[in-house]
């Protein structure tokens, strides 16, 4: 089987799997993509009031700790 059948190509002398690339380019969109999503969250749950807060199980003190979290942290 040829290596462009194999969805293969040459750069450089070093070879380069074109389904790597597509899976490193969708991992790292998903990424963004779940960092975009938790600062939504973190700004939902920083506009919540008391009352809902306890609704949802948490004190005003954990909302405060999410949502002092960077975007990028889990």
């Amino acid at each position: 089987m040829s290596r462009r059948a194999l969805g293969v190509v040459a750069a450089d002398r070093g070879m380069v799997s074109l389904g790597g690339a597509r899976r490193f380019v969708a991992r790292v969109f998903g990424e963004v993509l779940g960092m975009i999503e938790r600062h939504r969250q973190r700004r939902s749950l920083a506009a919540l009031d008391d009352h809902l807060l306890r609704d949802v199980g948490l004190s005003r003190k954990d909302a405060r700790r999410e949502t002092d979290k960077a975007f990028w942290q889990e």
